[in-house]
């Protein structure tokens, strides 16, 4: 069984209680009615409406009260009998208190000199007991059948008389978190960033102040049946005439999009615009917000234009550049081969500085080249089946003298052979030139490990060193075009940044594990089909675009 003080506490019936608003309330005339009804329907002394919550009771009305609680409006549960009708949610009918098994020793009984109680139950909409509708006489009292009718009937009125409270209290206070509600809502919406709009029956039905500062008119002059006109530029007035038919058609209840738009003083604009349908007065309308990315969208044109002028630049500055440089390589070359004549010694040295370095700048210009390409999304792959593993090997043995000249030993571990892929040679080789030189740089002289096996679905390559390892707050700059961690390192710090855009041209990637003093290790993943909408090297050469 549920216990009683549970009952007394249960939150739903003493939200029930307090929404009626009757507690700690004044008297009341319809309520006093009730209970003087009650006392002559009865023939009784004392007749009254106690509502109880979960640590008093609180008299409503009472009509012939006892000497002992005159002027009294509250007492505590242990001085309530109406608790236990409210505790058992019944009628409680007794003639006799005094002969009462559990009410005999009742402190209303032995203090308040009651002797006969009839109480019924006076019930919220939702089936919660607040309270209790009674009679009570200070001398035994057998209550007719006759008596305990009108005692309900009346008991039953009480109830709808709090229930009435309840829905005024409910209705009040909505009322005024309505009127709260479209107050704050209307501040809003009045000092919102956003353009906001009600357009119905081929004009604005309202427009808040951003609206209006957006286009440089007046809030009056928006609200004029041409205003939309005015304000959208003419080679977009036709695609938006357009959306806003449909959307109030009901073919797209929601859309959003951009468009030009055209302020007061002739500048033009961009607005991203984002309405949906609705019913204003049982007519379709369109309700939406709009921003203003004039900003943005120019930003985005300069960031263009600036990129268009660096990528003319790269590709200028690799083809003019790229000629002389080959010939400077050239003529070195015949010096050293002699063909001018013998070169003494120092002269030699001379002439091998001048290549080396002649060669670096080649490598420069032959990267911004590339760089300039996978910006542009220019960058011609050739896909073909081809082993990786003989490839690995190859850069391998290509690379293993200028490993001896950084005192690194350079170690190899294939998996198996054939590690078959989809992929383009010359880029494939490219990437893995790169992972291993720069292993090689920047290895510390220690030994450097190649492994090549099946992975992720496809093959992988890793390069690990024993160098001093990167920081992991120079993780993410090694990506960057042109960075250069290493002090006194050779390199144009285009290489790293070059390989993994590779990579995801080819549909793989890089990935790098390290930590200082733990050295580095470079996986390179490639995968194992080759995609439906690529060609074999014996079809004509695809451009792809990196991502």
């Amino acid at each position: 069984m549920t216990d009683a003080a549970d009952v007394l506490r249960d939150p739903a019936r003493l939200a029930a209680l307090a929404d009626t608003g009757l507690p700690d309330s004044p008297p009341e005339e319809a309520f006093d009615r009730l209970t003087r009804l009650a006392a002559r329907a009865l023939n009784a002394p004392t007749a009254c409406l106690s509502l109880v919550d979960g640590h008093r009771q609180f008299f409503k009305s009472v009509h012939g009260a006892p000497a002992s609680l005159h002027g009294v409006r509250e007492t505590p549960l242990s001085h309530s009998i109406c608790a236990r009708v409210v505790e058992s949610g019944q009628a409680l009918v007794v003639p006799d208190l005094a002969a009462h098994p559990e009410l005999s020793t009742h402190p209303m009984v032995t203090e308040a000199g009651l002797r006969a109680y009839a109480g019924y139950p006076v019930t919220a909409a939702g089936g919660k007991a607040l309270g209790s509708f009674c009679v009570f006489d200070t001398r035994p009292h057998e209550w007719g059948a006759g008596e305990l009718s009108a005692l309900a009937d009346l008991a039953a009125l009480a109830a709808d008389e709090c229930e009435r409270r309840r829905c005024d209290s409910e209705l009040s206070r909505t009322e005024r978190l309505l009127r709260e509600s479209g107050g704050w809502f209307r501040s809003v919406v009045e000092q919102s960033i956003m353009a906001i709009y009600c357009y119905q029956d081929g004009h604005f039905r309202y427009v808040n102040p951003r609206f209006a500062e957006i286009f440089g008119y007046s809030i009056d002059e928006m609200l004029r049946p041409d205003a939309l006109q005015r304000v959208v530029h003419p080679d977009d007035f036709a695609r938006v005439a357009e959306n806003i038919r449909a959307r109030l058609d009901g073919e797209i209840p929601t859309v959003r999009y951009t468009l030009r738009g055209v302020r007061a003083d002739g500048e033009v604009l961009h607005l991203d615009v984002h309405g949906t349908r609705t019913l204003v007065e049982g007519r379709p309308a369109l309700i939406g917000v709009g921003y203003d990315i004039t900003d943005r969208v120019r930003a985005e044109r300069e960031r263009e234009g600036a990129m268009a002028a660096r990528d003319r630049f790269y590709a200028m500055a690799s083809h003019e550049l790229r000629t002389p440089v080959s010939t400077v390589m050239l003529y070195n070359d015949l010096l050293l081969g002699d063909m001018c004549g013998p070169l003494s010694a120092q002269q030699r040295e001379a002439v091998e500085r001048s290549q080396g370095s002649a060669r670096h700048l080649l490598d420069l210009i032959n990267d911004l080249l590339d760089l300039s390409k996978l910006a542009a999304g220019r960058l011609d792959v050739r896909l073909e089946p081809l082993d990786v593993a003989a490839l690995v090997e190859e850069v391998f043995a290509e690379l293993t003298p200028m490993a001896a000249e950084h005192g690194s030993t350079l170690e190899l571990a294939l998996a198996s052979r054939p590690l078959e892929v989809a992929g383009d040679r010359r880029r494939i080789r490219q990437i893995l030139l790169n992972l291993l030189s720069n292993a090689i740089k920047f290895g510390g002289g220690h030994p450097i490990r190649v492994r090549c096996m099946p992975g992720q679905g496809g093959v992988a390559v890793e390069v690990s060193d024993q160098g001093s390892g990167i920081s992991p707050e120079d993780l993410p700059r090694i990506w960057d075009d042109f960075v250069q961690l290493g002090e006194g390192q050779p390199g144009t710090g285009l290489g790293l940044p070059i390989a993994r855009r590779l990579a995801e041209l080819l549909g793989g990637a890089i990935e790098v594990m390290s930590a200082p003093g733990a050295g580095s290790t470079f996986r390179f993943v490639l995968p194992g089909t080759l995609p439906d909408d690529m060609l074999f090297a014996a079809e004509p050469a695809v451009s792809a675009v990196s991502s």
